[in-house]
């Protein structure tokens, strides 16, 4: 009788010794790191901004550039600096050294304008690149002259132009930006200019971008109406043209007063004109090119 009894209570004390035990080794499971809120595409932050990402541990950190803290919340609050450039941060849980999360930064006072882009619905409609190496023969009798990348025959990119364009379109890949549609001009400055940028997608030539060889009266309305005409989905598209227009423009004509290599940033609104949201010079493409 007590044999059995103490039988089963040296089960009991086993099965208690057992539960105990796969239950500590659950506590102490490690759980892979794991931001929360955060897509995984580059950061866009403003000089001196902040950035904030919520992990489910605590973590350790090490930042090229910037501060960071972490709150009680197992929450990283990362602080750029004041200078236009790429940084990065290398997030590491506390508990487990080798995994680890790498995040992108590129900071730059046009971020709330660029943040949205990269989800896409965008347009955005670029000048040419610096061109002044020859002029336009628009008196010429030689067929589709303007398409010709001889500088006796039409203007063409100087190298500063080629330079920019290509600088612009490694701006758009470390933004992180998703072209899918480029149309150009047929002007071979314009084609080049969205050749150079190497966005992966091939350049389509079209006469609604075109100077002044067809609608030259109605080509900034023509240029719009191809802004409008653009699908919403998870990419932006790419126009590459001119200015220098004539006839009865609209106001505001934000296309007219672009300088070479900038861009006007157009949100695709469904049942909608397209939405003017901004300008970006070509100076603020080319320095997040690095």
């Amino acid at each position: 009788m007590r044999q059995g009894i103490n039988q089963k209570l040296w089960l009991l004390s086993s099965l208690v010794l057992t539960v105990c035990i796969v239950a500590c080794k659950k506590e102490d499971t490690v759980l892979p790191l794991q931001a929360f809120g955060f897509d995984g595409k580059t950061a866009l932050v403003l000089p001196s901004g902040s950035l904030r990402i919520k992990f489910n541990q605590r973590v350790t950190w090490k930042t090229t550039a910037g501060t960071a803290t972490q709150t009680v919340q197992d929450s990283l609050v990362y602080t750029a600096p004041s200078l236009v450039g790429a940084q990065r941060i290398t997030v590491k849980s506390e508990d487990n050294a080798n995994d680890s999360l790498v995040i992108k930064v590129i900071v730059t006072p046009r971020a709330d304008v660029l943040r949205p882009l990269q989800k896409g619905g965008y347009v955005l409609v670029f000048r040419h690149a610096a061109a002044d190496v020859g002029s336009d023969q628009t008196n010429s009798t030689v067929a589709n002259w303007w398409k010709s990348c001889d500088s006796k025959l039409a203007r063409q990119l100087n190298e500063l132009g080629k330079k920019e364009a290509e600088a612009t379109g490694k701006a758009l890949k470390n933004l992180e930006i998703p072209v899918s549609r480029v149309f150009s001009s047929e002007f071979c400055r314009c084609f080049t200019t969205a050749d150079l940028m190497g966005l992966g997608v091939p350049t389509q030539q079209t006469k609604e971008l075109t100077y002044y060889v067809y609608d030259e009266a109605k080509r900034y309305e023509n240029m719009i109406k191809l802004v409008d005409s653009q699908s919403i989905d998870a990419n932006n598209a790419v126009l590459v043209g001119h200015t220098g227009f004539t006839g009865i423009l609209p106001s505001p004509a934000p296309l007219a007063d672009l300088n070479w290599g900038d861009a006007a940033v157009f949100q695709l609104v469904s049942g909608q004109p397209a939405r003017f949201i901004a300008k970006i010079k070509v100076a603020e493409w080319t320095e997040l090119a690095p």
